[in-house]
C-alpha cells in the first residue's frame, strides 16, 4: 500500500518523481522515490508516540550537522519555496508528517572486525561532531526514566511477569549502583548499527534519526554492542571488541563508561521492549521468543 502519490509529492519539491515504492512498513513508513538518476527517502512518521516538536528537533539537527570530512548524516530536503521540511498528509482517517530525505550512497559497513573498528570510529566521531545545542524539543535518553517506562508498558502483559522481575529487581539494581549522572552525555544517535550506516570513499554516513536525543554517549556504543550480540554470531565477542577498540581510537572511554558499558547493552533491550509494548502487537508466542531473548541478554549484561 502506497500511502503517498508520486504526483503530490512532486508537487511540494522542486523535483519530479518517475516512481515512489514501500521498503519499510512498519510502525513508521518509508518510501524511496526516484527522480531521474537520484534517489530520496520519505519517511511517514507514526500516527502516535511521536510528538511534532520531537521531529522538528531531528530536523533541526540534521540541517544544522556539520559539514564533516570524517563523518555525515542524511539531510532533510526543503520543500519547493524552501518554507518547510516536515509534510502533513492524510493517511489512515487521520493526519500523519512526513520528511523527505537526500540518499546516503555508499556500501554497508563489512561485518569484520576491521569494519567494526570502522563503525565505532564513526561513532565517535558523530558525538564530537554533534552541535552543543539545537532547536526543539530533544527527548531525554534517561536511563533510569527509559527502564521505568518500559516496566509501565510491560505491566498489562501477563507474559511479561518474568522479565519484569529481572529488570525490577536485578537488572534495575545493578544500573543504580552506577552514578550515571557523571557519565560524559549529549545528542546521541539513539538507534546507531550499522544497518542505519552507509560508507562512501571511506566516509561512513548515519541515518534514521527517529530514536535520536540527549544522554549518555555510551548508549549509542552500548546499542551497537546489543546489535552485534542479538545476531549471537560466534565471533561476536571479538566484534565488539573492535567496536569499542575503534571508538576509543577517536573518543578515549573513561573508566565509568567501560564499567556501564554491558549494562547499556540491557538498556537497548529495554528499549526494544517498550517499544514492542508501546507500538506493536506479538502473538503470545512471539511475546514468549521475544522475552526469552531479553533474559539472555540480561544475564549477559549483568555479569560481563
Amino acid at each position: 500500500m502506497i500511502d503517498i502519490d508520486k504526483d503530490w509529492l512532486s508537487s511540494q519539491y522542486s523535483l519530479r518523481f518517475d516512481a515512489i515504492e514501500l521498503v519499510v512498513d512498519g510502525v513508521n513508513r518509508t518510501y524511496r522515490a526516484r527522480a531521474g538518476q537520484k534517489y530520496f527517502y520519505s519517511r511517514l512518521y507514526r500516527a502516535s508516540g511521536r510528538p511534532l516538536s520531537h521531529i522538528i528537533a531531528e530536523v533541526t539537527l540534521l540541517t544544522q550537522f556539520p559539514d564533516r570530512a570524517d563523518v555525515g548524516v542524511s539531510r532533510p530536503v526543503a520543500t519547493a519555496d524552501r518554507s518547510a521540511h516536515i509534510l502533513e498528509l492524510a493517511c489512515g482517517g487521520g493526519l500523519r508528517h512526513a520528511c523527505l530525505f537526500e540518499s546516503v550512497e555508499g556500501d554497508p559497513i563489512e561485518l569484520t572486525p576491521a569494519g567494526m573498528a570502522q563503525f565505532g570510529a564513526s561513532i565517535a566521531h558523530l558525538h564530537l561532531a554533534m552541535p552543543t545545542a539545537i532547536g526543539g524539543d530533544i527527548r531525554s535518553l534517561e536511563p533510569i526514566a527509559i527502564v521505568q517506562d518500559t516496566l509501565l508498558a510491560l505491566s498489562p502483559i501477563l507474559e511479561s511477569r518474568e522479565v519484569s522481575g529481572v529488570i525490577e529487581h536485578d537488572y534495575l539494581a545493578c544500573l543504580r549502583r552506577f552514578e550515571l549522572h557523571s557519565l560524559p552525555a549529549g545528542l546521541c544517535h539513539g538507534d546507531a548499527w550499522t544497518g542505519n550506516t552507509r560508507v562512501h570513499q571511506g566516509k561512513v554516513h548515519f541515518f534514521d534519526f527517529d530514536d535520536f536525543g540527549h544522554g549518555p554517549l555510551v548508549l549509542d556504543l552500548g546499542t551497537a554492542a546489543w546489535h552485534l550480540a542479538r545476531a549471537e554470531s560466534p565471533n561476536s565477542g571479538e566484534m565488539v571488541a573492535s567496536l569499542i577498540s575503534g571508538y576509543e581510537k577517536i573518543r578515549p572511554l573513561s573508566k565509568i563508561e567501560l564499567d556501564v558499558l554491558p549494562l547499556f547493552m540491557g538498556l537497548a533491550e529495554v528499549r526494544s521492549l517498550l517499544f514492542l509494548a508501546r507500538y506493536c502487537a506479538l502473538t503470545d508466542d512471539l511475546w514468549a521468543e521475544t522475552f526469552q531473548k531479553a533474559m539472555n541478554v540480561f544475564a549477559l549484561s549483568q555479569h560481563s
